[in-house]
This record gives structure tokens, sequence and C-alpha cells, in this order.
């Protein structure tokens, strides 16, 4: 079947020589996997939403939904709008079918406001699909669209309400458009160029879902490095950038009002800012953006990949990068290399490191994971001193290793999928958690519950995630708690009853002292885990 042949990697640059072999021999066999990747990317990402509560960054969301509702859209005005858009019709959606649905099929507000980065994640396969199969051939693309769906980290990022799904999905559809109109554009460039406009909405939309042009220009670099003649087979540009400009603006009206600006000066100068520090490894490290890099370490996304990424994911980058190397100069490698580049040395070197921001490197990860298993499975069925029986019985197990470790980190992190480890980050993450961010508020919503069945009338609630606090304090229907920032207003022995909720990710400059004497004074009330992990710890906090 030549869905499974390991052919030599496609070229990279479309020329007319190469015209002729760009048709698709596989159609059926590309429906068929294409469905199993989403399938699979759709049923681990959509299972069991609401495991985690919300997290902090999550309530803004939640918050920006209803004054959308009200008519009001300049909350959260950081962000873009698009995917709180999304998230908006979700909400909407699952109060009407919650309205007419028996208790028991009811959606929560947790899964509503998740969903559409899920099933964006689980779309992202079929994207990269396109994009492999465009540069590298079929089993390239097979193999990166069942890496990404089963990819334990890509899954934890894209199971939360966070921009970053949206703006991965959107710029990689991008990158698809785009190539699919080089390609087109060898034969006939005019009509590359509804190729060349679907790639200019596709940026419009990514910047619609999170302010990050530097993605452009990743791109645009890439672009020059390997066709810096193009010719006639470019965008027209007006076409190409009225269609941007359009999608961004249809997509994010707010941003024509100009209270947005002046709140995203405010945000990036730091003026909303309630606490400061990220915890990282067992200390506190700043992350102004004016003192990068001494933020924090700059090998925050390497520890990251080494330790969180599955071993044979890791095992096939080896080959992989040597065929980036040997392949240097073709279009697909070039990608690659300007990708993992671009992507983790800025990354690096700016203060604020988060681990949602590793969603593109992973999915470059995966992309050149899969070049490096078809490559490696080809160079062993073509050695000689192999017989040909046992070259087919090495390459299947090699294929059933590699489907192994990637279906055992799935289901040993489900469902608590950012907590993954690998045997690495197991043996040297022994003391501090190395990504204390990784829990998103998990417990937080548990620890509310616990509280309000034994608090006294009108106690108090102290925590650095209070939207968060406050909001499950309202679904316990009980008004009469009353919720306080731990970093600006510290404990407050004054009250009748006084209750914390301490957090390893949200330790700050502001906390430290509070917490290291809160944890060495009182012994906690209870502490909400995760098998050996302590999530978050309560305190009863006796009065003066």
């Amino acid at each position: 079947m030549p869905a499974l042949s390991i052919p030599s990697l496609r070229p990279a640059t479309w020329d007319a020589a190469s015209a002729d072999t760009l048709t698709l021999p596989w159609v059926g066999t590309k429906v068929i996997v294409l469905v199993c990747s989403v399938l699979i990317a759709a049923t681990v990402r959509l299972t069991a939403l609401d495991t985690y509560g919300f997290s902090e960054d999550e309530m803004n969301k939640v918050q920006a939904i209803e004054q959308y509702r009200a008519g009001h859209f300049g909350a959260n005005a950081e962000h873009p709008m698009l995917m709180k858009l999304a998230m908006w019709g979700s909400v909407a959606a699952a109060t009407r079918w919650n309205r007419m649905a028996p208790p028991d099929a009811a959606i929560s507000l947790e899964t509503a406001v998740r969903l559409p980065n899920a099933i964006a994640g689980a779309a992202t396969a079929a994207v990269l699909f396109g994009i492999a199969d465009t540069l590298f051939g079929g089993p390239v693309a097979t193999a990166t669209a069942l890496f990404w769906a089963l990819d334990v980290n890509a899954i934890a990022i894209n199971r939360i309400g966070k921009e970053d799904t949206f703006l991965l999905l959107f710029f990689l559809l991008a990158v698809f458009c785009y190539e699919r109109a080089k390609r087109e554009g060898v034969a006939d460039v005019v009509r590359a160029q509804r190729w060349y406009t679907a790639s200019g909405a596709s940026f419009g939309l990514m910047l619609a879902s999170k302010y990050m042009p530097q993605y452009l220009g990743i791109y645009a670099l890439f672009n020059l490095l390997t066709d810096p003649e193009p010719g006639e087979n470019r965008p027209y540009r007006l076409r190409h950038y009225a269609a941007m400009a359009v999608a961004f603006v249809a997509a994010n009206l707010v941003i024509l009002q100009p209270a947005t600006w002046r709140y995203m000066a405010s945000y990036v100068g730091g003026g909303m800012l309630a606490h400061h520090g990220y915890a990282y490894a067992g200390s506190l490290y700043v992350t102004n953006v004016p003192i990068s890099p001494l933020g924090v370490p700059v090998t925050f996304y390497l520890r990251l990949l080494g330790t969180k990424v599955p071993m044979v994911l890791l095992a096939a980058l080896v080959p992989g990068v040597i065929e980036m190397v040997r392949r240097r100069r073709e279009r697909g490698f070039v990608l690659l290399r300007v990708l993992a580049v671009f992507l983790i040395v800025p990354y690096s070197l700016m203060a604020a490191k988060f681990l949602r921001y590793s969603l593109p490197m992973l999915a470059t990860l995966d992309l050149i994971a899969a070049v490096g298993i078809v490559a490696g499975l080809g160079w062993l069925l073509r050695k000689g001193w192999l017989p040909a029986a046992a070259r087919t019985s090495v390459a299947v197990a090699a294929v059933a290793v590699v489907a192994v470790g990637l279906i055992g980190a799935q289901q040993a992190a489900v469902p608590f999928y950012s907590l993954f480890e690998n045997v690495v980050g197991a043996r040297i993450n022994v003391g501090a958690p190395a990504f204390p961010e990784e829990t998103y508020d998990y417990g937080v919503r548990e620890a509310v519950a616990g509280i309000a069945a034994v608090a006294a009338p009108s106690a108090v609630i102290v925590s650095d995630a209070p939207e968060v606090v406050a909001h499950y304090v309202r679904e316990q229907s009980r008004p009469d708690i009353h919720v306080r920032s731990l970093s600006m207003d510290g404990l407050d022995r004054r009250a009748r009853e006084s209750w914390a909720i301490v957090q390893d990710e949200h330790l700050s400059f502001e906390n430290q002292t509070v917490v290291s004497q809160l944890r060495a004074r009182e012994t906690p009330w209870r502490e909400i885990r995760v098998d050996d992990r302590v999530m978050a710890q309560i305190f009863r906090v006796p009065e003066r």
C-alpha cells in the first residue's frame, strides 16, 4: 500500500520538474488517517474537561463573557476577542442545553468555557497533517498527526482556557494555505491566489487570537531564506494584507476602541500586576520585561522539553535533527530549523516564561520527531545486512515501541495531563516541583467546598486566586464569606474566622514571608493532593 511505503522526503522547492510528483496516490488512506487522528485528539481533549476548577486566568475570561453579555466589550482587553467570542457562544449553547437536559447530562461552566480550545486543539492535528503532507509526504504527515493527537503536553494546554491554542491553530493554518499556494502557483499563479488570500485571512485570525505579531516575522524570514526571488509565484500584496486586516478587525472589533489601546498600554507597563515573581524549580524569579534576560533562567524551555516530553519522542528527535542538517537546503527542513531556533531562543531570553508559551515548540518537536521516525524506518528498511523478513519485523517493532510510549504517557497522565513527567523529570525533580504553574489552580474549587461546609458566618478566605475563590464561594451559596488577596491584604487575624489557601504556583515576593511563617507555625487543616503532589494547602488561621 502506498501509504505504508517509506519514500525519500519530498523536495522542498517548487519547480516545474517536481510539479508532477505532488499528486497524492493515497487519497483514501489520507482521509482515514485524518479522521482517526482528529477523533483521537478530540477524545482525549474533550473528556472530563471539568477535572480542574477554574484558574485565575480563566476567571478573567468568565468575567469577560459576562461583560460581553451586557454589551461591554472592554474587559480583559490585553487579549483579543476571538477566543472569548467562541467561549461566549459555547457558554450560551451549554446554557440552552442545560435547560432541556436531565441533571446528569448537564454541561458544567468549566467544560463550556474550555470546549472551544479543546476543539481547536483537535483541529490542529488536521492542519499539522496538511503541512507535513505538503512539505514531507504522507508517512511523515501520518506520524505528525498521531504524535500531536497523543502529545500529553499539548493536550494539557489545549484543555485550558488560554489563547495559545487558537494562536497556534491559525498560525499553522496560515502556513498550510501559503504552502499550498506555493505549490499550486507552479502551474497557475492566478488560481494560487485563493490560497494566498486564505493564508492572509488566517494570519489575521491568528492576531485576533493573541497579539503575537512576531509569528508573521518568523514566517517571512523563512520565505526570505527559501525563496528570495519568488517571481510571479507570490501573493498579490494588497489582496493578501487586506484579507489579513479584514479578518483581524472582524474577529476583534474592540481594537477600534481607543480605550482598548489605553488598557493595553497600562497592562504592558505592569499597571495591573497585583503581585510579582514567578516560582520555578524552588525559587522565585522576577519577570519584568525591562530586565530580560535576567528573569526566569534561560534553560526553562529546554528543561521543560527534556523532563516533560515522552522519551520515545525525544529519541525520535535524534534522526530528525540529523535529517534537518543533512537536507538543510530543502524548504521543509528550513522551516523546521527556523521554527526551532526562533521559538526557543527568543522565548528563552525573555524574563517571563510560561508553560503555555511552549505550545508552538511542541508542534515543531512533533514535526521533527515524525521526520525522525520515518527517516529511521527508511534507514532500517534499506540496510542490506538485515534479512528482508527481519527488516519488516524491526520496523513494526519500532512503530510499536513509539505507539506504546505515546499511549502509555497519555494514559499515565489522564486526567491530570499537565503534571506529566518523563523518567528524566521523575529523577531530577525530586525536591520542589520544577513547574508549579502546571497545577493550574487545581484544588481551589475543592478547598472552597471544604471550607464552605464548616466555616462560621462571615468567615474570611485569603488566597492569591481570589477571583476563583469568590466564584466558587458563590457556587456554594455562602455570600457571607469574604474573600481577600493574600499578597495584597495578608492574613486577617482580626476576623472571627479566617482561612488561607496556599499554592506553590502563586508564591510571590509579596507573600513568600507570610507563606513561610504560616507553614512553619501552623499545621494545614487539609491538603489537596494528586498522588504525592500537594496542589493546595488549607490553613485555619487562629485569631490573635
